[in-house]
């Protein structure tokens, strides 16, 4: 407004010093509100070692300067707290439906119903489970932008991938450090299946095999205190001394990584923009480096046995990349389950909390096309809902199992595009090799079973 309405009709292109002296006059002579918008992408000219722009030419008593940055760039020393008279900080979002209708609002078609376009969203991010994410505004955002953008195909409540949303998230970041453009290709093959469509993540790969390598051992270190929040001093020791202000600074403009001075703002510390972005990186380092599960998770769950629930997501993400690691996981994970006696939460009114993340998996394995998901198991409710994810899962299974409830109240004729071979009128289960078998509840009709059953009576 400013420049259009003022500068540009009262003088030429060619007489900016007549520009430079109209805003000395306005700022030394009227109540100005001067708007710095992103001090964090603000770069200093060459040679100049500045934190940021010079405010010359005002009064302090007539100027309000209204500066916005991410976290990160206040961190710097050559910022001082006497610099700043107020400091609020944007922490959430108190309403996630209001926020998206925002959001929504700005960019989809004003033909489409917005009601109802929210209410697809709202349905989307719970059943990918991403309420968590309501935490951080930047990254909700990148959600919706992501999901608004997205056909009615591929945005399939059942079929989502919660990888292929990360990865979106994770290239949205890249492009903000580095927008150059590269690819996968048959030369250079993909590390993972989630990142072969991408245009911003190939160039960034080597800071990202850095950064998910620290997200990883951050994440499963013996300190707990430090694996979420950590200073400069421990983010160190995960990179060479050449690579971590290289790495660092990337990861601090592309948005991965947050740094912030602590409350005596003394000294400052560093987080991952979301503890599932950190997760994510975290199982993508585990995908690469599958050694890591032998070298690392197993003594960390050793040291912290209920933890198994905690990874519960980096299992997820896992199974989305590969399904040979995601297997190993689940072992470890269950010997924590089976130790802890958590077969006490089975309930013939639905399945136990472990057997809901191994479900997870196994529909993430599905979406993103990985063959070779047998996550193991040793507690089992089998639903109408679950048949389908859990069949091949029981097979794999059933030397080890426990417990079995089979609860199918409808009738065959719905059930029977969920058994592997439609041609039958019946759901068989082998229990040929169930020899640890103690518990066993039918309910329905059609189940067919198939070995010896023995009854001891106590």
């Amino acid at each position: 407004m400013i420049k259009t309405q003022l500068v540009d009709r009262m003088y030429s292109e060619d007489d900016i010093h007549g520009v430079y002296k109209l805003l000395q006059k306005i700022m030394t002579s009227e109540q100005c509100l001067i708007v710095r918008d992103g001090l964090d992408e603000w770069v200093a000219p060459d040679g100049c070692n500045l934190a940021e722009p010079f405010m010359t030419g005002f009064q302090k008593d007539k100027c309000t300067v209204l500066t916005s940055t991410r976290p990160w760039k206040l961190a710097d020393e050559r910022i001082k707290n006497s610099h700043i008279d107020i400091l609020l900080e944007i922490e959430g979002i108190r309403d996630p439906v209001k926020f998206c209708e925002n959001i929504i609002g700005c960019i989809i078609d004003e033909s489409k119903d917005m009601d109802n376009t929210v209410s697809e969203f709202q349905k989307f991010v719970e059943n990918c489970k991403l309420k968590s994410l309501s935490s951080s505004p930047m990254l909700y955002v990148l959600v919706i932008c992501t999901w608004v953008g997205k056909t009615k195909e591929e945005v399939n409540l059942k079929e989502s991938s919660v990888c292929a949303l990360y990865t979106c998230l994770i290239e949205s970041l890249c492009k903000k450090a580095n927008s150059t453009h590269g690819y996968f290709n048959d030369s250079n093959p993909p590390p993972v299946e989630c990142f072969s469509s991408t245009s911003y993540i190939q160039p960034n790969i080597e800071c990202l095999e850095k950064l998910s390598g620290a997200a990883c051992k951050l994440l499963f270190s013996s300190e707990k205190e430090t694996s979420i929040v950590f200073n400069d001093i421990t983010l160190s020791n995960y990179f060479s001394r050449k690579e971590f202000p290289l790495c660092k600074s990337f990861a601090l403009k592309a948005g991965i990584l947050t740094n912030r001075k602590d409350k005596s703002r003394t000294g400052s510390s560093n987080s991952f923009i979301h503890k599932t972005v950190q997760e994510f990186l975290a199982a993508y380092y585990i995908a690469r480096n599958t050694s890591v599960i032998d070298d690392l998770i197993v003594g960390y769950l050793k040291r912290y046995y209920d933890s198994y629930f905690d990874i519960s997501q980096v299992f997820v993400f896992l199974c989305g990349m590969n399904t040979v690691a995601a297997n190993a996981l689940s072992v470890l994970m269950k010997e924590c389950h089976v130790a802890l006696n958590n077969c006490s939460e089975r309930s013939i009114f639905g399945p136990c909390k472990f057997q809901e993340i191994i479900e997870d998996g196994i529909r993430e394995a599905a979406a993103n096309k990985q063959d070779g998901i047998f996550p193991k198991l040793s507690h089992f409710y089998i639903s109408v809902n679950n048949i389908r994810d859990l069949h091949r899962v029981w097979s794999a299974n059933a030397s080890d199992v426990d417990s079995l409830i089979v609860d199918i109240i409808r009738k065959l004729h719905i059930l029977s595009s969920l058994v592997l071979d439609e041609s039958k009128s019946h759901f068989e289960f082998n229990l040929l090799s169930c020899h640890k078998l103690k518990s066993l509840s039918l309910c329905g009709e059609s189940i067919w079973l198939k070995g010896n059953i023995y009854f001891n009576k106590m």
